[in-house]
């Protein structure tokens, strides 16, 4: 009688039969497929935590293919304070120079500085703009990384402006590392609050470290009145390159993260360093929109191919002249002047001359160095955020080197 009750109980509270789940059909037979490619990873079933004082509804996240509407930033009437932050990121395991009076260490010196991988940032209450400095990125330089505080990802703005495309969360490791637009699989993170506390350009900090599957970090966090959101966004750019959440519970509101060390788990390390940090009471809110306005959506690959970083005349000063060496025994024609570079992996690597970051290739490209005088260098290939990197070389210039072929230009 008490189950005939129950049942009888539940017909009332729904005569219609409708929400009631039918046993014969799947709940996804009349689902249709999304694209694969633009699909946003799965976020991992981390605690959502707000950020902020007053709460409000999480963060969405954005989709590969996905046309932003234009911002309402100006119509929420946000206050022009915000912050411009320098910053670079400070790749590991460099080799140095190898130590002979043809060495120039005052034009190794300049062309380290041209490709020193700085950032500008813009913070905003609920916006961030990193745009990317100088040529040792594998983006052209003035590509901008922007977000906002209500969408999980980022969008990324080709130099000029007029276009821009959206990454999903899990995408910017493969955009900066290797031009590409994969969505890495985003996993579970352990975050461990530390006691230690430091200082970093005369900002406090606390420390705290993160792991995922990808890295092990070591965030460096500290606080700053009136900074808003804008912190938060710049702690998810870089838990999105070690594949975390991006709803993590890490920097919170007012806060920034100062300096992280990226320790890869395969191998290798690459840290992030904020070098300066500049309030603003007048930060005009049109460099931060996201999309920027009037600009349009691009489903096309990043601009450029294989490129040089450093030109020929600087290439030139890294030695004070050439010295007479015997040239490499290899068959076949003698090598062009200069350096020939040849990647036949299957990812894009950086080739770094005595230490300094001189040209990247796509896989299969070849690139001759022009400008390098006769002599011995320290070669080295190596991925753009340090995690495969082969054993430096002395190489005789004019001469060729090789991965993925043989290296006839070894010495």
């Amino acid at each position: 009688m008490k189950r005939l009750a129950f049942l009888l109980l539940v017909a009332a509270c729904n005569p219609s039969g409708e929400g009631t789940p039918d046993a014969s059909a799947s709940p996804q037979a009349s689902a249709e497929p999304a694209l694969l490619a633009a699909a946003p990873p799965t976020v991992a079933s981390a605690t959502a935590v707000s950020l902020l004082p007053e709460g409000g509804p999480p963060p969405t996240p954005l989709r590969t293919d996905e046309r932003l509407a234009s911002d309402g930033l100006a119509r929420e009437r946000e206050t022009n304070v915000g912050w411009t932050l320098s910053a670079a990121f400070r790749p590991a395991d460099v080799v140095v120079p190898p130590r002979a009076p043809e060495v120039n260490a005052a034009g190794i010196d300049a062309a380290r500085k041209k490709t020193e991988l700085r950032l500008a940032v813009d913070l905003g209450p609920s916006r961030m703009r990193v745009a990317l400095a100088g040529t040792g990125f594998v983006l052209p330089a003035e590509t901008e990384i922007r977000a906002r505080s209500d969408r999980y990802g980022h969008v990324v703005v080709w130099p000029g402006g007029i276009t821009y495309r959206t990454l999903a969360p899990g995408a910017l490791r493969a955009l900066l590392g290797e031009r590409r637009f994969d969505v890495a699989p985003i996993g579970t993170a352990d975050v461990s609050p530390s006691n230690e506390q430091g200082k970093r350009i005369a900002i406090r900090t606390r420390k705290a470290e993160v792991a995922t599957r990808a890295a092990k970090a070591t965030f460096e966090i500290g606080k700053q009145e009136g900074l808003g959101e804008g912190g938060i966004l710049l702690c998810r750019l870089l838990l999105d390159l070690m594949n975390a959440p991006p709803q993590t519970s890490l920097c919170l509101y007012d806060e920034l993260p100062m300096r992280v060390e990226l320790r890869w788990t395969g191998h290798g390390s690459l840290a992030f360093e904020v070098t300066g940090i500049l309030k603003k009471t007048d930060m005009p809110q049109t460099p931060l929109l996201v999309p920027p306005a009037g600009a349009s959506f691009v489903a096309s690959a990043p601009p450029g191919r294989a490129d040089l970083q450093l030109t020929q005349q600087e290439l030139a000063a890294l030695r004070t002249g050439p010295i007479d060496v015997p040239p490499p025994a290899s068959p076949g024609p003698p090598p062009p002047d200069g350096l020939a570079a040849t990647n036949q992996t299957l990812q894009l690597r950086m080739l770094y001359v005595d230490g300094v970051s001189a040209a990247w290739l796509m896989p299969g490209e070849r690139l001759v160095l022009p400008g390098l005088v006769r002599g011995r260098y320290v070669v080295q290939w190596r991925t753009f955020f340090g995690d495969a990197l082969e054993p430096p070389q002395t190489l005789v210039v004019p001469g060729s080197t090789g991965l993925g072929v043989a290296d006839a230009g070894a010495h």
